[in-house]
């Protein structure tokens, strides 16, 4: 399966920080746009799986 490589556009915070402006997280699967990141699932930066939902339009897609 492939994957995407994502990155917020700022820090997201979340009961503590969730995920870090400029680093790098992946999805699994072939997303196109930010919209599709909604219901895709990553780890966080507290090591959590983390579903995107409403934070997708802070997500900018580097690679897929």
């Amino acid at each position: 399966m492939e994957n995407t490589i994502i990155t917020p556009d700022k820090d997201l915070y979340n009961g503590g920080k969730c995920f870090t402006k400029g680093k790098e997280y992946t999805v699994k699967g072939h997303v196109k746009t930010e919209a599709g990141l909604m219901d895709m699932q990553t780890i966080n930066d507290q090591g959590q799986p983390h579903i995107i939902g409403s934070w997708w339009r802070n997500f900018v897609i580097l690679e897929y």
